[in-house]
């Protein structure tokens, strides 16, 4: 975690200073930065994605193998997964065009983000639906 922190301070130090000298180039030593900071990541989020995926194995939501169609353990597991790294990349894709100055692109990032989070949940919500209607039906 430390190193995280050092790598975002040196990051937004170094920006700083470039954006004085040659504001154009500001935007790459961000960049470089975040692809750092984000490397850094890799090896904790690896970590935190293992012992989630062992205690959805040791506990499936859908039944005991995990399936249970679209309200199933792992496949709402592996949605959650994906919808949090759109969240994520979206967000981060936004900020940095927000730094460079387009906003209207930055908007345009998010609502992308939104649309793919919504296309991915689309049977997970078919799922709800259909578990619903044969509550109803009895």
């Amino acid at each position: 975690m430390l190193k995280l922190v050092i790598a975002a301070i040196i990051t937004a130090f170094a920006a700083l200073i470039v954006r004085q000298i040659k504001p154009e180039f500001a935007v790459f030593v961000q960049l470089g930065g975040v692809m750092a900071v984000a490397l850094l990541l890799m090896g904790v989020l690896q970590d935190l994605l293992a012992a989630v995926q062992g205690v959805m194995d040791f506990a499936p939501l859908g039944g005991g193998d995990g399936g249970g169609g679209a309200l199933g353990g792992n496949n709402a597991f592996s949605m959650l997964v994906k919808a949090l790294g759109i969240c994520v990349t979206t967000q981060l894709a936004a900020d940095i065009c927000r730094d460079s100055g387009s906003n209207a692109l930055a908007n345009i990032v998010e609502l992308a983000g939104r649309l793919l989070v919504l296309a991915l949940t689309l049977p997970l919500l078919k799922g709800i639906a259909e578990l619903a209607v044969g509550l109803i039906r009895g």
